[in-house]
């Protein structure tokens, strides 16, 4: 994989990953979905500010973030970017958020967030 294609594999993981965090908020603005959503693409938008054009099948939240790690992490360190390691971080925390929000959703009797 080459360096670009890893950035941009990762960021393309990110953006879908930030449509099903979308979905999961169902339309409701103060859903913690919905926040969730504009934090992946965010972080989408700090590894590959350009608009994603990889076409990646949806699965679900967590095996998006796990496959944009793992791009990153075939990065070359002398290919990444001054910054990569605060961009690698912030997604491997968006994974453990994800967790922490799927918990919370699955204790609830009505299984909201």
């Amino acid at each position: 994989m080459r360096s670009t294609s890893s950035l941009e594999r990762a960021a393309a993981e990110l953006h879908r990953a930030g449509d099903l965090a979308e979905r999961r908020a169902g339309g409701n603005p103060l859903d913690p979905w919905n926040a969730m959503a504009g934090t992946i693409r965010l972080v989408a938008a700090g590894l590959d500010p350009m608009p994603w054009s990889t076409p990646i099948e949806p699965t679900d939240l967590r095996r998006h973030l796990a496959t944009a790690l793992k791009a990153l992490d075939t990065l070359p360190p002398s290919d990444a970017p001054r910054d990569f390691a605060f961009w690698r971080a912030h997604v491997f925390d968006l994974a453990v958020n994800v967790d922490e929000l799927e918990t919370v959703a699955a204790t609830r009797p009505d299984g909201a967030s």
